[in-house]
């Protein structure tokens, strides 16, 4: 199926809810590639969830955390990586993120994405307040970052199946591992 070199990485982007951790889980075994979530790692080296940690130490201790385990994990090539909602949002990690793989953003619509965490407790900044007006506000801080990412994927509608095989065709025309 590929004939091109080693698997060049790929790094996931978007917000909460868009499907970066399912998606990403899919292209590793497609590819038979690591997959990290960067969330996933931040809690196991806190001993605790990431909503804890936000109510513990606040956000800005979160991201302190965050640009840490980015760059523990980009020291291994080759892999597929899902990062937190926020974490393409600061100019730093997108410079770190970027130059470590070609950069997928998961773009869902703002009802998309409503519907997709609906009764989801574990989001901290989704935590009080009107769920809508917090997320719509978060993305229109976040999407000027999210746009600069190589290539825009949209999951409205479409299966965490399908959104991984548009990621992982992209990445074999753009790569020229396509057979």
């Amino acid at each position: 199926m590929n004939r091109g070199g080693p698997f060049p990485g790929v790094v996931l982007i978007g917000f909460m809810g868009s499907g970066k951790s399912s998606v990403g889980r899919k292209l590793g075994r497609r590819f038979g590639v690591p997959f990290i979530d960067v969330d996933e790692r931040i809690e196991s080296a806190a001993g605790c969830r990431i909503r804890d940690l936000f109510v513990r130490e606040g956000e800005a201790a979160f991201r302190v955390r965050e640009k840490a385990a980015l760059r523990d994990v980009l020291s291994v090539k080759g892999c597929v990586i899902a990062t937190g909602g926020g974490a393409f949002a600061d100019e730093e990690n997108r410079i770190l993120l970027r130059s470590y793989a070609p950069v997928v953003y998961l773009e869902a619509a703002v009802e998309t994405l409503l519907e997709r965490l609906a009764g989801d407790l574990r989001r901290p900044l989704l935590r009080g307040g009107d769920r809508e007006e917090v997320v719509r506000e978060l993305l229109s801080r976040r999407e000027p970052g999210y746009r600069t990412a190589d290539v825009t994927v949209r999951t409205d509608g479409r299966t965490v199946e399908d959104v991984a095989g548009r990621v992982a065709d992209w990445i074999d025309r753009t790569e020229g591992r396509a057979g």
